[in-house]
């Protein structure tokens, strides 16, 4: 550990250097000296913290699952307090939460793909577990408009997982500084799911 630095700082540093390792190679072949020379710092220090790689990447998935359960919930806390108001401003503002938080986290998306199979089963089912409650967030959101008229009464599971899967495909397409911002998918995505693709015009505002 450098002069200077503090232990926040080099559990934050280790974290970082994995992160951009696990991404770029892959858990398997990310060594523990790599992840120590990105960050750094000794390997004492790194042990210090972690005593292995894979409580490294278990805290990252902890992280970033946290982080994407706390957005939806305060994104839908947001929208219960106005239940009378704009639905497509409502689901926007879901929607876009969710879509930010999960994009910004591509070390997880890439993790839940391929390198989740490395964390022992007590620990994956931890992560799985945060997944689900995310998807009960959502779904309990849906349930509560269908209940009160707000949508017609479809199946809230088939909703649920379609809408969380369109968002999730967006890390395999959607590209920051192409043609779209992500506000202007979100949108689309928004329309399509209230309005459908049919001709007839969706009412403005």
């Amino acid at each position: 550990m450098g002069m200077g630095s503090t232990a926040g700082d080099t559990f934050g540093q280790i974290l970082e250097a994995a992160k951009e390792l696990f991404y770029e190679k892959g858990y398997e072949n990310a060594t523990t000296r790599e992840i120590t020379d990105r960050a750094g710092i000794t390997k004492a220090a790194m042990y210090y913290h972690f005593r292995n790689k894979q409580e490294i990447l278990y805290t990252i998935c902890l992280q970033a699952a946290d982080d994407l359960i706390g957005n939806m919930r305060e994104a839908i806390a947001a929208s219960r307090q106005e239940p009378g108001g704009d639905l497509r401003g409502q689901m926007r503002r879901i929607l876009l939460s969710y879509a930010n938080t999960y994009l910004k986290n591509k070390i997880f998306n890439k993790i839940l793909l391929h390198d989740i199979e490395y964390l022992d089963e007590g620990k994956k089912r931890v992560i799985l577990d945060k997944e689900k409650e995310n998807v009960r967030q959502l779904r309990d959101f849906l349930e509560g408009l269908i209940e009160r008229g707000a949508l017609r009464p479809v199946n809230p599971t088939v909703m649920t997982f379609s809408l969380i899967s369109t968002l999730h495909w967006l890390f395999f397409w959607y590209r920051e500084g192409g043609p779209l911002t992500l506000e202007q998918v979100i949108d689309e995505i928004v329309d399509l799911f209230l309005f459908g693709s049919a001709a007839a015009r969706p009412p403005a505002g």
